[in-house]
């Protein structure tokens, strides 16, 4: 998803972030990748990969997990040193608390610049 330069500040990155959070929780696989694409999907389908990995997190032969739909999740947002050869500009982590177990789900939002354009992708879900 490209932004705008006004959109790389703490407070537009965190409802960025909460824009995540609100998808995440309503498992709306197909509205995330169309926004924000998905880093990790390798070879696979980018819907197919994204479902795939957040159930993974999820439900494993230790846990049996899911999104708490009614807690607040925490969002930081934190910054690159600039300039930098990967241009990576900025990271949205977003902790989102679950029932049934005592962790979080990390979706992780990586901000890359180049050329002055700036870019929100899904990095990673663990």
């Amino acid at each position: 998803m490209q932004i705008n330069c006004d959109q790389t500040y703490p407070k537009p990155l965190t409802a960025i972030g909460e824009e995540l959070v609100r998808l995440l929780k309503r498992r709306e696989y197909e509205v995330i990748v169309e926004r924000f694409s998905y880093a990790l999907a390798g070879d696979r389908p980018l819907v197919q990969a994204l479902t795939c990995d957040v159930e993974a997190c999820l439900c494993n032969e230790e846990r049996s997990a899911r999104i708490a739909l009614a807690a607040e999740a925490r969002i930081e947002v934190n910054y690159f040193k600039q300039p930098n050869s990967a241009n990576l500009f900025g990271l949205v982590e977003c902790f989102l608390p679950l029932d049934f177990d005592h962790g979080e789900l990390l979706a992780t939002l990586i901000v890359t610049t180049e050329n002055q354009q700036y870019y929100v992708e899904l990095e990673d879900i663990s």
